[in-house]
């Protein structure tokens, strides 16, 4: 409150001094019950529609969509390849592209430099310091056009955390990082990796009940555990346990489908489905943090590599998880609709993904290029391989439009017969 919008003060030079300072008072309180810059100040959005982008230079396929987020992977090795020394390159053209397209970022930052790590690539920095000195570097190049920081990726697998994950040594990465970017740009969100889901009951330890996941244990869920992967709800609880709340602002999440559709009952098939997230949140909600939102970070349904790719890396256990493209545009578009009507916490979607199987960096069968929406059919030469749609993309596209109150032709409302 400026003093040109204070009371006028009285003839009394008395009450004209209570009034300057009944005003000031006033000011005052004002002041206090102000939105704090950051918290409040946080882009929440019911169902943030968005996409995983692969390359930076497509980010007007998501324009096209009529998609308003995207989500991109900065991968610290790159940006930083020595200590102090940053190329920005990427970021500045994702961040242009973005801007416009009218786009919001996310950026999943993840992958420690070989110099500021000992353990095996994926593992997490020697001292997390390092990683709160980028972070803070990437907040301030990116102040004011960066939504979102995703902190890390998947840190519950042992492939992401260099030997056995642990929850403990995470929220330690989470404590270094929030107040750096926080202090570069407090309205950017913090948010947290996106959990590999590994179905089975979890999180006991925060009182938990096993209700959505209730069933026996698969035989994917169990290799997951034999390989030393953390359950998903147990790594979240941990989070909690070790006081890692105070250092983000938004829980992600990866409820990937795997080969059923979004309103399967988790409890069905051990957990492994999209309403899993549904579980997460209540642990969220036990760990009185039910103000916070949830972003899916990732989420998705795989193609058919086709049989020369399917005994090709981990293909033999993803199998099982194969939908058609008329499927997978169904369940992505009615995973869509599912949150928009039931889950008043979810914030951004962002499916994956939009372009992996358009790049040149990733093999023929890559199991990433399988859940692509659109694609090449030689991705080894863009320049004369044109960008091919698959049905998801159609069926998506103008989506977020028809639901904020557009035309509404694009889709035929799937859930009607599927409660």
């Amino acid at each position: 409150m400026t003093l040109k919008h204070m009371p006028k003060p009285l003839q009394s030079g008395k009450h004209a001094a209570r009034a300057l300072v009944s005003g000031l008072l006033l000011a005052t309180i004002l002041l206090l019950l102000a939105p704090s810059s950051s918290y409040l100040a946080i882009e929440q959005p019911h169902v943030g529609f968005g996409a995983f982008l692969a390359e930076r230079s497509d980010a007007y396929l998501v324009d096209n969509m009529e998609f308003d987020w995207v989500v991109w992977q900065l991968q610290w090795s790159l940006a930083e390849p020595s200590k102090g020394h940053y190329e920005w390159l990427g970021l500045d053209q994702l961040l242009a592209n973005a801007q416009s397209e009218g786009l919001k970022v996310v950026l999943r930052v993840d992958s420690a430099p070989d110099w500021a790590r000992s353990g095996p690539v994926g593992a997490p920095p020697n001292d997390m310091g390092d990683f709160g000195d980028f972070m803070s570097a990437v907040a301030t190049r990116a102040a004011g056009e960066v939504a979102g920081y995703v902190i890390w990726n998947e840190p519950n697998l042992p492939i992401n955390w260099g030997g056995s994950p642990s929850a403990a040594q995470y929220v330690q990465m989470l404590e270094a990082v929030y107040p750096r970017i926080k202090a570069a740009d407090p309205d950017a969100a913090v948010v947290t990796a996106g959990m590999a889901t590994t179905g089975g009951p979890g999180g006991g330890q925060c009182g938990l009940g096993s209700g959505l996941a209730s069933g026996p244990l698969t035989a994917y869920t169990q290799e997951l555990y034999a390989a030393g992967v953390v359950n998903d709800l147990d790594f979240i609880c941990r989070i909690y346990l070790r006081g890692g709340k105070p250092y983000f602002d938004v829980l992600g999440s990866h409820p990937y489908g795997f080969a059923y559709e979004p309103q399967r009952d988790p409890g069905s098939v051990s957990g492994l489905a999209f309403r899993r997230v549904e579980q997460q949140r209540a642990l969220m909600e036990i760990r009185n943090d039910g103000n916070t939102q949830i972003w899916a970070i990732e989420f998705g349904w795989i193609l058919d590599p086709g049989s020369t790719c399917r005994q090709w890396g981990d293909w033999p256990t993803r199998t099982w998880q194969i939908v058609t493209e008329e499927r997978q545009a169904e369940y992505l578009r009615d995973a869509y609709l599912y949150a928009w009507s039931r889950y008043p916490w979810m914030g951004v979607m962002s499916f994956f993904n939009m372009d992996f199987a358009t790049v040149y960096w990733y093999h023929y069968c890559e199991p990433v290029r399988w859940y692509s929406v659109a694609y090449r059919q030689n991705h080894l030469d863009p320049g004369h391989s044109p960008i091919w749609y698959r049905e998801s993309y159609h069926t998506l596209r103008g989506m977020a439009r028809a639901l904020a109150g557009g035309p509404k032709a694009f889709v035929s409302l799937g859930l009607r017969n599927r409660d």
